[in-house]
C-alpha cells in the first residue's frame, strides 16, 4: 500500500463540504437580496401613494400643494396592506414643510446557514426607503 492511500477521498470530501457551505451562504444571500428588492419596490409605490394624500382645502384656498400627514400615512399604509407581502414595520414620514413624504419599510429574514455566522441566530433586518413629492397636474 502506498502512503497516499485515501488522500484523494479526503480532498474530495473536504471540497464537497466547502461547496455545500458556499452554496448555503449564496442561497441566504440571494434570498436577502430578493427581499430587499421587493421591499424597495413596495416602498417606492407606497411613497407615490402617500404623496397623493394632499391637503385639498389648503390647495383650493392657496393653490399650493402640501401633504396632509394623516391622509398620506393612511394611503401609504393602505397600499402596503394591499400587497401579498408581510412587512413587519412601516413608517410614513412627512417633511416638516409638508412638501414630500418618505416611506420606510422594514422586514426580518430568518437565515439558514448564514445564521450560524451571525450573532445569536437573530433574524436579518432588511430596510428600504423611498421619497416622493406631490406634483400638481396642469
Amino acid at each position: 500500500m502506498s502512503a497516499d492511500s485515501g488522500s484523494v477521498t479526503l480532498w474530495a470530501l473536504g471540497l464537497s463540504v466547502l461547496l455545500l457551505l458556499f452554496g448555503g451562504l449564496m442561497i441566504d444571500f440571494w434570498r436577502a437580496l430578493a427581499v430587499q428588492r421587493e421591499l424597495a419596490a413596495i416602498a417606492d409605490s407606497a411613497s407615490i401613494a402617500a404623496a397623493s394624500g394632499i391637503d385639498e382645502e389648503h390647495y383650493r384656498a392657496t393653490g399650493e400643494v402640501v401633504i396632509d400627514p394623516p391622509r398620506a400615512s393612511a394611503l401609504g399604509s393602505d397600499y402596503v396592506g394591499s400587497q401579498d407581502v408581510l412587512v413587519s414595520d412601516l413608517s410614513v414620514i412627512t417633511a416638516s414643510d409638508r412638501s414630500s413624504v418618505t416611506v420606510q419599510v422594514t422586514d426580518r429574514l430568518e437565515l439558514g446557514l448564514m445564521g450560524v455566522f451571525i450573532d445569536d441566530d437573530a433574524p436579518l433586518v432588511i430596510r428600504a426607503e423611498a421619497t416622493a413629492v406631490p406634483v400638481p397636474v396642469p
